[in-house]
């Protein structure tokens, strides 16, 4: 059925051609009001140009996801917009999610991003039906072009940029049924792969300007840490380096060069006064306290049917405790920027996940109007999270204004590992009631700080709506908040157990938190899906059949368990040695189901000889992307898994570097198999849905190739012993 879709005019308008001569169209995701319309700036646009060039903005950071890609090809294919004449922008304005949370297409592109195709092919036909006296109804247009179809007449649309300014927005538009689509699900090669193979692919690191100095930040080696004293008189002697100065987050070294930074930076000596009482900033002092508040008071998130009667009276209870540890992001790119304040403007280079944020920032510290602050949006070499937070771009704002030069900031490996938001240490409790041979009860309770109210809203407060800023400082909506985030992943587990109880206990910590791949999703999963595994063992069932007993036949999650038991072969003979581990998880509106295949040598050495995952995210936009996200999610995931762990000892962080903060190498990537499923479902999210499933899927391997349960994270060869 045909479906008009409403335009409103506070969400697109037509603007001055922006990039040459033709005409342009544009929204603003912030949605401009009707008094602000004569000022609209959009943060997206579409760009005709009279000789047929078709320039496509793109307002998220592109950070290896391929959304350069993919949102422009939603708009292409509602324009009919010939892909050979589309180029893409980056622009720096967003909205005040940022990106981040698998978010681009699934809630920011999908409608968006077609309904502004379909407005810029109505004008063009229109225009072009008036040009030639005719209806616009005997119109068409494809590949660039519009068709008179009576009479054959055809133009470009190129040619009808200057009628196209005359013509309204339209009220409505009618978009594509998917059975139409051209473009939408099929695999396109990425706009930005050319220019990183050839090297004209802007990062912030490759920015130099006339004039532009070096600095490093060396900052407290203790969380909470204060500026005592140091040896910063010193330095200033050294050989290139300009300056030497506080600023809030530390103490900034300014050179000539990197390496007489660098050099400088190693003879610095700091006095760092400890924080008086730290909270739970020590490995050992949290994970203990991990352990005290399990057994204790905790906050209800969800309860389905009587879990507790059912409990008390249970004669087989299985009960289970995971525990998984801090990790930071670990981005190939440390974070970097490039920053030139003035007197009058500022103006900034940087890749960010979250560029309103760091505008208004910026603002905060050089006091200049927002409208002053142009920030250039670059690429990033990985984000995972840790690039909505703009703690480096602060940094870089502060000692160029104290400079007075342009300056370019550089975070080192140590810097990027030592400073950065770790992914929250937590612990989790599950119980279940198999009185009966059958799940009665399903129990998990999550304790965990929460990165959200703490230290991402101090990073985010500033952009907050007032209204939500107002909401987050009241206790019960901060504390509602804190219990469904750290509940993410374990609260809407789509099995049916007649009785459900999520239970959730956060508390504080000095340990800096954000936001990491796929969030609470990637704890959460974890002790849903071994748990679930170690009940199949409890009840002697297969653990793929045990999950589908309580899922519906033709449901989503049925589907993609059942495609990847197929391709992985499940219950087959494998190759001597080699074992199978099965999981599934929702998130981000997306369905994964994976299998993966281990070995475990002499020196229990676990090896993941092949993966395999099936994967519902509803419509797909471009299936390349998506195998390319699933694969790197599944690599991310696997250094988590079996090698990585961020620890932390008297409030500072011991790991630094990738010797002692590992990372999956080449030569230990699995073969990675992804298979699609294919349906018009509303698309989900695909940056992160695929890591949540890889650690529990290789720890239920592990059990079945060595007999041990594995209930903590990263699995190590001791554990094994």
């Amino acid at each position: 059925m045909v479906k008009e879709h409403i335009i409103s005019r506070r969400d697109f308008i037509k603007v001055t051609s922006i990039i040459g001569s033709g005409f342009a169209i544009g929204f603003n995701s912030l949605f401009a009001s009707k008094h602000e319309v004569s000022n609209f700036a959009p943060d997206t646009f579409i760009n005709v140009l009279s000789d047929d060039t078709i320039i496509l903005s793109v307002a998220k950071a592109e950070m290896g996801q391929g959304i350069w890609t993919s949102l422009p090809m939603l708009i292409a294919e509602e324009m009919e917009a010939s892909w050979d004449k589309v180029k893409v922008v980056q622009t720096s304005k967003d909205s005040f999610m940022g990106t981040g949370g698998s978010m681009s297409i699934k809630g920011y592109g999908w409608e968006k991003m077609r309904k502004s195709g379909a407005i810029a092919k109505y004008m063009l036909i229109e225009a072009a039906a008036l040009k030639w006296q005719v209806s616009p109804l005997e119109c068409d247009a494809e590949k660039s072009v519009v068709i008179h179809k009576p009479s054959g007449r055809n133009t470009t649309f190129g040619s009808l940029v200057k009628d196209a300014k005359k013509i309204k927005i339209p009220r409505k538009v009618i978009l594509k049924d998917p059975s139409e689509f051209s473009l939408i699900g099929e695999d396109m090669l990425r706009t930005d792969s050319k220019m990183k193979v050839d090297g004209s692919a802007l990062f912030a690191m490759d920015i130099d300007l006339k004039g532009m100095l070096y600095a490093m930040v060396e900052r407290p080696k203790y969380f909470g840490a204060t500026y005592k004293s140091s040896n910063a008189n010193l330095i200033k002697k050294q050989s290139g380096i300009i300056d030497v100065f506080n600023i809030p987050s530390g103490i900034a070294i300014v050179g000539k060069n990197t390496w007489s930074v660098i050099k400088a930076r190693k003879i610095l000596q700091v006095d760092w006064q400890k924080k008086k009482d730290p909270v739970n900033a020590d490995s050992k002092i949290y994970k203990s306290h991990l352990s005290n508040l399990v057994n204790g008071k905790s906050n209800t998130v969800k309860k389905e049917g009587r879990p507790s009667k059912f409990l008390l009276k249970s004669k087989k209870t299985l009960q289970s405790e995971y525990y998984l540890p801090f990790q930071t992001h670990a981005a190939m790119e440390p974070c970097n920027c490039v920053v030139n304040v003035s007197e009058k403007a500022c103006e900034i280079w940087a890749g960010t996940q979250n560029p309103t944020n760091a505008i208004s920032r910026a603002a905060n510290v050089t006091g200049l109007d927002e409208e002053k602050i142009k920030l250039n949006l670059t690429f990033l070499g990985g984000g995972f999270g840790r690039k909505s937070f703009n703690d480096f771009i602060e940094d870089g704002v502060q000692i160029s204004k104290k400079i007075k030069s342009p300056i370019k900031l550089i975070y080192s490996r140590e810097d990027d590992i030592k400073h950065g938001f770790a992914r929250p240490s937590s612990i989790h409790q599950l119980t279940a009631d198999l009185n009966g041979g059958d799940i009665n009860v399903w129990k998990h309770v999550v304790v965990s700080p929460d990165p959200l109210t703490g230290n991402a809203l101090n990073e985010y407060g500033a952009d907050l709506p007032g209204i939500a800023k107002w909401a987050v400082n009241i206790g019960v909506v901060k504390n509602k908040l804190r219990n469904t985030m750290i509940a993410d992943g374990a609260s809407e587990i789509p099995y049916n157990f007649h009785n459900k109880l999520i239970k959730a206990s956060p508390f504080e910590t000095d340990v800096p938190l954000g936001f990491w791949r796929a969030v609470f999703n990637s704890q959460n999963a974890f002790a849903n899906e071994c748990f679930i595994d170690e009940i199949a063992d409890q009840l002697k069932i297969d653990p793929i059949q045990l999950r589908l007993n309580h899922l519906n036949n033709n449901s989503r999650p049925s589907i993609v368990i059942r495609k990847v038991a197929k391709e992985a072969a499940w219950e087959s003979k494998l190759p001597k040695g080699h074992f199978q581990g099965f999981a599934y998880h929702h998130s981000f509106g997306t369905h994964v189901a994976q299998i993966a295949e281990i070995s475990i040598d002499s020196s229990n050495q676990i090896k993941v000889h092949k993966v395999f995952s099936a994967v519902d995210c509803g419509q797909t936009v471009n299936p390349m992307t998506i195998r390319a996200q699933i694969q790197g999610s599944i690599i991310f995931g696997l250094g988590a898994t079996i090698k990585s762990e961020m620890t932390v000892k008297n409030g500072k962080v011991n790991e630094g570097n990738f010797d002692d903060y590992q990372v999956i190498r080449i030569d230990e990537t699995p073969e990675i198999n992804v298979y699609i499923i294919k349906n018009q479902e509303n698309p989900g999210g695909i940056g992160e849905p695929g890591l949540p499933p890889i650690a529990p899927a290789i720890a239920n391997a592990v059990f079945a190739a060595s007999g041990k349960r594995i209930r903590k994270l990263p699995i190590l060869s001791k554990d094994l012993s």
